[in-house]
């Protein structure tokens, strides 16, 4: 599953051509940090674009993907799933309605949130080091490491892209 919430933020980059500052892949949510513009375009993408293309990818995929879970294992690994695999829920969706965007507007802030990203795995206690999580952009700053992922910032404030 992780894969494919990363392969979503990937059509993101290649089908928005938006940049991608950081994230971080955890089992029940996801952070996302980026410039919503296109390279070389003064005017957004709104983010409602993005996160529609996002979450459909992801949905799709998502959805197929715990389907074949539960046709080999006849259960997932929490009782939503289980209810949602069984058909139990009117929506089947795999989304939930929370969630927030956030403006940055200064590069401290912008650090402060992708720190937040790198050290949510440890604050859940998924792992003792950030390095330890690879569903974070954190190696790719760190590491250089595009397993994953690769980001598109260059750490540069103003975001020039």
């Amino acid at each position: 599953m992780k894969r494919i919430v990363a392969d979503g933020l990937r059509v993101l980059q290649e089908r928005f051509k938006v940049c991608l500052v950081g994230y971080v892949i955890m089992p029940e949510h996801v952070h996302v940090i980026l410039y919503p513009h296109a390279r070389g375009s003064d005017a957004p993408v709104p983010i409602s674009k993005l996160s529609h293309a996002f979450k459909k990818h992801v949905g799709f995929h998502g959805k197929q993907r715990l389907r074949e879970i539960w046709r080999a294992h006849g259960k997932l690994w929490s009782e939503p799933l289980n209810a949602w695999a069984n058909g139990n829920k009117k929506d089947q969706s795999i989304w939930n309605v929370r969630g927030y965007d956030f403006n940055v507007r200064r590069h401290k802030a912008l650090r402060q949130k992708l720190d937040y990203c790198h050290k949510n795995p440890i604050t859940r206690s998924f792992v003792v080091r950030a390095e330890d999580w690879a569903w974070s952009s954190y190696r790719y700053y760190e590491f250089g490491d595009e397993t994953v992922l690769k980001m598109d910032w260059d750490g540069a404030w103003p975001i020039e892209w």
